[in-house]
């Protein structure tokens, strides 16, 4: 798609502008072959401004990131420098949760099991350090699923200490890799969670770039990434005018592997949806997640929503699951004569967030959509203007039958 294309460039250039200007006082690109207490390793550092869900504090060679959604605590140090000794490292403990890691940086080589951190090493330009990724790991991006498709995968394995709670961790030695990024806080010391989906505003899901840049020292690359994004977000949000709301709900119908739809469900959405719909002038359907048993009850709660963004799942019989089409939604809804009168279904806007997606089920709702909030925000706003909009990014018309953008290592132009 022609605007992902233009942002993904806008990224790369930022990065090579950065490293053109380059000079004294920028992070170590690599491992420092001697050591000075009294030198401050990182003059280019990062700062949290938004309700990200972590934090980041520098200290002569180290620094120490509080991931707030995982709970764990990462302490990282300048590669050829000592470790700091006063540190208690957790992981791998009997203690459950709230560990401590610790890793030096920058790394030269690393696995992968996370969608967001593949897009943001994407557009930090430091895909050269991915040497393997979990064997069930899946992205959208060609080209990274081209390099992907070159290296080792990994597996996880699990073992018990004294019989007590069960630990897991990637068999990253396997493939020469230092650690893991993933997508939750674990007992392994060599990986680390990255968590943008637990922001509680767009910006700050944003913010998780410069999080992940800490990790490779390219603090100056994601501050100027990130002001960019920043930038765009905001002059597209001053630039909406205020309009009757419309509502917003996510909802999905749970299928059986047989084919009988057993009920339906209203989801609660994530603070940073109902944030950044807010901005783009729609609300979002609030409460708790509801489960309803009968589809007259379902057509009630929902009767005042002008768009139904849905979540479901399309199992297959011999196991795994599909991507659900309009025929499927129309099934598992039960959209016949007596759901003409609801407003989404009126006006055709009923949404899935799989437009992006990979043969291996893969979507770009995990990876790109995740930090790159300014075109997430045109989207809703194309939501809010025309509710059967069919020229979004990342959200698929299922009534209008807009087909899915299959992503594959063929399109790699790069």
């Amino acid at each position: 798609m022609m605007i992902k294309t233009q942002l993904c460039s806008a990224a790369i250039a930022a990065v090579l502008a950065i490293s053109m200007v380059g000079g004294a006082g920028a992070n170590e690109a690599g491992c420092v072959t001697s050591y000075d207490a009294s030198k401050d390793y990182f003059p280019d550092k990062v700062e949290v401004k938004h309700s990200a869900g972590f934090s980041i504090t520098y200290s002569g060679n180290t620094k120490h990131i509080r991931n707030d959604v995982s709970g764990e605590t990462y302490v990282l140090y300048q590669c050829g420098t000592p470790a700091p000794a006063d540190v208690a490292t957790k992981a791998g403990s009997l203690q459950v949760g709230n560990w401590t890691k610790l890793a030096s940086v920058p790394p030269k080589k690393i696995a992968l099991d996370s969608a967001p951190a593949s897009a943001i090493i994407e557009m930090l330009g430091v895909q050269s350090t991915v040497a393997a990724s979990y064997k069930f790991f899946a992205v959208t991006s060609p080209c990274m699923q081209k390099q992907l498709a070159e290296l080792p995968r990994v597996a996880q394995s699990f073992a018990r200490k004294r019989g007590l709670a069960r630990r897991v961790s990637y068999d990253v030695a396997d493939a020469g890799a230092e650690w893991t990024f993933t997508t939750y806080g674990m007992s392994d010391p060599q990986s680390f969670a990255l968590n943008p989906d637990g922001a509680r505003d767009m910006l700050g899901k944003a913010e998780w770039i410069k999080f992940a840049a800490a990790f490779f020292n390219k603090e100056a690359e994601a501050n100027k990434i990130f002001a960019d994004i920043e930038s765009r977000y905001t002059a597209a949000r001053d630039k909406l005018t205020s309009r009757a709301k419309k509502t917003v709900g996510f909802a999905r119908y749970n299928k059986m592997a047989n084919g009988t739809v057993v009920s339906w469900t209203i989801d609660e959405p994530q603070a940073w949806v109902v944030q950044g719909m807010a901005d783009a002038g729609l609300s979002a359907h609030s409460g708790a997640t509801t489960a309803f048993n009968n589809i007259d009850a379902f057509y009630a709660a929902t009767a005042d929503w002008d768009v139904l963004i849905d979540g479901s799942i399309e199992p297959l019989s011999h196991g795994g699951a599909t991507i659900p089409l309009w025929q499927n939604l129309r099934d598992g809804y039960k959209f016949g004569d007596g759901a003409k009168k609801l407003p989404y279904v009126a006006a055709n806007a009923i949404y899935r967030s799989d437009l992006i997606s990979s043969p291996q089920n893969a979507t770009d709702y995990n990876e790109h959509l995740q930090i790159q909030v300014d075109t997430l925000l045109e989207d809703f706003a194309k939501l809010a203007s025309d509710s059967g909009a069919t020229d979004t990014t990342w959200y698929r018309n299922l009534p209008h039958q807009v087909q899915v953008d299959w992503r594959s290592p063929n399109d790699c132009k790069n």
